[in-house]
């Protein structure tokens, strides 16, 4: 069997928990709208307005990312926003809605509890550690959150599809982040929670893939089967133990 050299981690749901993030969506949008009031209050739409319009913004994200495995960057979905609001977002409005958003997220991830042991007890045993993650958010929000909850010094390598073309399950993201990872693709094992964007993306990319159930394993496609089932962070040092062939002491 090929040596797992390398491990990649999805962000939510697999190193962070959101709670109830896809049911406290407007209230994100909410929030943000206060933040902005605060920020830019000459300038703030209509707060109905705001919530509705960002709400089809990000929905229309997500939409292009199922379908087509696309990804852009932040600022296109402030603009496709202020767009449907029949405005356009200049530079210093992209900038003050983004920084009002990240204000409204402040605090609202938390780390498994399991997550720095595990990140720990893998980086001591030489692997190279990787993170992979579907979003439309900057990548230095989710660096002061991984830096907030202490994992960013045992993550060598972090990708955001916010600052590539494609996104998860395209092959593509998966052969960055092994690539700067610095091990080949085959030598790599994913961990995520999601069927299709994780599992069945690095197994079309030529990887291992580790579905992490989280508490909550829900019928699989049936063209997707992981490589291997856990549902917590811990069990993982044992398991790649086991597929190198080696004993664990974690």
């Amino acid at each position: 069997m090929v040596e797992v050299r390398a491990i990649i981690f999805d962000l939510g749901g697999t190193l962070l928990e959101f709670p109830d993030w896809d049911q406290q969506v407007a209230a994100r949008w909410g929030g943000t709208h206060d933040q902005l009031l605060a920020l830019r209050p000459e300038d703030a739409p209509e707060r109905a307005a705001f919530v509705e319009a960002m709400l089809a913004a990000e929905l229309e994200h997500w939409r292009r990312v199922d379908t087509e495995h696309w990804s852009g960057p932040p600022s296109g979905l402030v603009r496709d926003g202020y767009a449907r609001l029949g405005r356009r977002a200049d530079e210093r409005t992209i900038l003050t809605v983004l920084d009002a958003c990240a204000r409204a997220l402040d605090g609202w991830a938390r780390p498994f509890a399991d997550a720095a042991p595990t990140l720990a007890y893998l980086r001591g045993q030489g692997y190279r550690l990787g993170l992979l993650s579907n979003t439309w958010w900057a990548a230095a929000w989710h660096n002061a959150d991984l830096a907030t909850h202490g994992l960013n010094h045992y993550l060598d390598e972090l990708v955001y599809t916010s600052d590539l073309p494609h996104s998860k399950p395209h092959p593509e993201v998966f052969y960055t982040v092994a690539a700067r990872l610095g091990v080949a693709h085959e030598h790599c094992v994913m961990i995520g929670d999601r069927p299709i964007d994780d599992i069945g993306g690095a197994l079309g990319a030529g990887m291992r893939a580790v579905l992490k159930t989280n508490g909550h394993l829900s019928e699989l496609p049936v063209h997707i089967a992981p490589s291997a089932v856990i549902e917590h962070l811990a069990e993982l040092p044992a398991l790649i133990a086991r597929i190198n062939g080696s004993p664990s002491r974690a």
